[in-house]
């Protein structure tokens, strides 16, 4: 089988060694120079750099076009997953094609289907389609169609000033095809991560937000710890499944209202942070690996399941580091919290070490980082809410 990867991830992290044999296989990683350089050089393989700022779809048809016909196409990141299934469907190749993945990308569209299927979603309208009165009372939450980690996101207190934030805004190219406003609903946010093997769930867990994506996004720290909500859980799956979703790994996000679960926006990849290895180690399966495996075979890889391990739930803690454009940080954190044996693992950004632009989740990339675990969820939160209040991070 010809493989092709568009790869923008650690390489050990995808588990794409474990998901299909290099050597009976024929795969080409496609990606930039930096992704490229963390493949090991015992795997064997093609490598093919694409232009940083490029699109992928340009960069690679010309290039498909002059090779023998691909088999596969995997794509882990969630801004990869349109560029794979356009070039699925130019070119040939099984997979999830263009229709599926605007369901999974456009938070208009996903929320257009699930409202037919009667399943509860914020009332929303694109921005070029605004009403003149106020379609609702309260907050108003101006976003992006198609953007993740609540990047570019806007709560406003009314619609009008909503309306006086969209009218400045406007100029810029793009913005009114791009952008929805969508009504603002209050409670928890959760976040469920899965894989559905031909509709059924092999793996689904529930985790809930200590701080949120948003608040991670404006510069403070974001965490999540699992808990068990079976009936969450067979939401979820519901609504990935009126997706079209089929087989298929996901990230959905629901908020948590006096009335219930209401839909936020799903993805076909995994969470971000530490939520897939979370997931692993409760439930044995890792997203990437399993999710590739069956593909590649046409059936379940359950011998790439471990066992699960259910009688601990996990956490995880993220302190953003692209709050400090660059600048290195002084990260203090006390002794005590450090040697609880709650702490799993944890990762310090390097003293006098310039921090990253990207505002993207890789452990490596924040100023701190770590996951937690033990045997009640109650008690992980509230070691998160400790540690939220006692860490200090300057920028030197």
């Amino acid at each position: 089988m010809r493989i092709l990867v568009l790869h923008e991830s650690k390489f050990e992290r995808m588990g794409y060694e474990r998901a299909f044999d290099h050597g009976e296989h024929d795969v080409v990683y496609a990606g930039n120079a930096d992704r490229l350089g963390n493949i090991p050089a015992r795997i064997r393989c093609g490598k093919l750099e694409l232009a940083p700022g490029l699109p992928v779809v340009d960069q690679l048809r010309p290039w498909l076009r002059e090779q023998s016909p691909f088999d596969r196409i995997f794509a882990r990141r969630e801004l990869l997953i349109m560029p794979a299934a356009e070039l699925r469907e130019e070119f040939g190749i099984p997979g999830m094609r263009p229709a599926t993945a605007l369901r999974f990308r456009d938070k208009v569209v996903m929320k257009e289907v699930l409202a037919r299927e009667g399943i509860r979603v914020p009332r929303w309208f694109p921005v070029a389609a605004m009403p003149e009165q106020s379609p609702w009372s309260g907050k108003v939450v101006v976003k992006p169609r198609d953007a993740n980690a609540s990047r570019g996101i806007f709560v406003c207190d009314d619609y009008a000033g909503a309306r006086e934030l969209i009218a400045e805004r406007s100029r810029e190219p793009g913005f009114v095809e791009r952008y929805e406003i969508e009504e603002y609903l209050d409670g928890p946010v959760c976040a469920i991560d899965g894989f559905l093997f031909r509709g059924e769930p092999v793996a689904v867990q529930v985790a809930r937000y200590v701080g949120t994506c948003l608040d991670y996004e404006d510069g403070r720290p974001s965490g999540t710890v699992q808990y068990d909500a079976p009936d969450l859980e067979k939401w979820a799956c519901e609504c990935v499944r009126a997706l079209g979703g089929e087989t298929v790994t996901f990230h959905l996000e629901a908020i948590m209202t006096a009335d219930g679960p209401a839909f936020l926006e799903v993805a076909a990849r995994g969470g971000g942070g530490h939520l897939g290895e979370m997931l692993f180690r409760r439930s044995g399966v890792h997203l990437h690996t399993v999710d590739m495996a069956t593909d590649v075979r046409g059936e379940l890889a359950t011998d790439l399941i471990a066992e699960p391990a259910p009688e601990l739930y996990y956490g995880d803690f993220l302190f953003p580091g692209h709050v400090y454009a660059g600048a290195p940080v002084s990260v203090t954190v006390p002794s005590e919290l450090l040697a609880d044996p709650v702490l799993v693992t944890h990762r310090i950004h390097p003293e006098g070490a310039p921090t990253t632009t990207d505002p993207g989740y890789e452990p490596e990339h924040l100023a701190f980082a770590g996951m937690i675990a033990g045997p009640d969820p109650d008690e992980l939160e509230s070691w998160l809410t400790r540690l939220f209040a006692s860490i200090t991070v300057v920028p030197r």
